[in-house]
């Protein structure tokens, strides 16, 4: 059994839900509705005892359901008094019962779950690992209906900074597939915006009609609500900025710099300005926008798969790197 929130008219509503097996899927029934204020059915007694509405119990014993004290402590926690969280906390026991599902039953962990589970753990855009996890770093979800994976996920994403909101978005869609910029893996926000908005709304409406991600639950004719929720997170929020003080640090820096390096270090100079196509004093003034747009279009010049030459567009990614590295210093 698990907690679920869903918006009714602009407020939450909740409910008692349990995931059952049905054939090879696992889905999901409510078995209790708790309105709006799931605290009125906890009934507190004296010193710091409490107990729960007996209604409860009587109505999920009809769903041939018996939940011990600590279930229904773990579903109504966030509605219990502060002073009582903070006296049982360290006494609770965890609960690690499952319902028993055979292996071949259970639908394997979906690639949008790993990326969501890999980002809330390690806070990390880079996922190139992400098939090397433990599998153990998964399990909280086996068992799980995709109803109650997803409120699961409802409940995990409140550890998120409203600065790493939209990267977090970001990363579980996987925008960066779409880009040839190395930055796209590392500075979303000196991608092309208009483009990464079009990539996130096809990205969204093809995890929609994704019949396999949805098993055991219904079809949508809409934008399932599980799914409004991060276009909102998309658009509401931005990638963290640098500052325009730092911006004017490093345009001032570049442009100050006296220091004459060795020749070995020049003729690599001479080779970027090359690669760029402009002089080294002009790559070395530019501003991050302005060098960003730069490698863009030498990027899609130099791509092999546009007709350009592999080791050229591997150099120039390399130099563009190193480049972007400095200035952001």
């Amino acid at each position: 059994m698990y907690l679920a929130r869903t918006k009714i008219k602009n407020q939450i509503h909740y409910y008692i839900r349990d995931t059952y097996q049905d054939g090879p899927h696992l889905k999901n029934r409510d078995v209790f509705d708790l309105g709006t204020d799931p605290s009125r059915y906890i009934i507190y007694s004296s010193g710091h005892g409490y107990y729960f509405d007996e209604v409860i119990e009587d109505t999920l014993e009809q769903f041939g359901l018996y939940p011990d004290q600590n279930e229904l402590e773990r579903i109504f926690w966030d509605f219990l008094d502060p002073e009582i969280k903070r006296v049982i906390t360290g006494f609770q026991r965890s609960s690690n019962r499952t319902k028993a599902t055979s292996q071949n039953t259970v639908p394997p962990v979906h690639l949008f779950d790993k990326r969501r589970i890999h980002y809330l753990k390690f806070a990390e855009m880079d996922q190139r690992n992400l098939n090397r996890l433990p599998r153990k770093l998964f399990k909280v979800l086996h068992g799980k209906s995709r109803d109650e994976i997803e409120q699961y996920f409802w409940v995990q994403e409140r550890i998120l900074q409203p600065n790493e909101i939209k990267t977090y978005v970001y990363t579980i869609f996987d925008l960066q597939r779409f880009f040839i910029e190395l930055i796209a893996s590392q500075r979303p926000k000196a991608l092309s915006q208009t483009k990464t908005d079009e990539f996130f709304i096809d990205a969204v409406c093809t995890l929609n009609d994704d019949e396999t991600f949805w098993s055991g639950m219904a079809l949508f004719d809409r934008l399932s609500e599980y799914l409004v929720k991060y276009v909102i997170m998309y658009f509401d929020y931005g990638f963290p900025r640098v500052s325009p003080f730092q911006n004017y640090l490093y345009d001032f820096m570049n442009r100050h710099r006296s220091y004459l390096p060795p020749k070995k270090v020049r003729l690599k100079m001479e080779e970027a300005a090359r690669l760029f196509e402009t002089s080294w004093e002009k790559l070395k003034e530019m501003d991050i926008n302005s060098f960003n747009r730069l490698y863009r279009k030498m990027a899609l010049k130099h791509h092999p798969d546009q007709g350009g030459n592999k080791e050229t567009f591997v150099k120039l990614a390399t130099y563009y790197q190193g480049l972007l590295d400095k200035k952001m210093r």
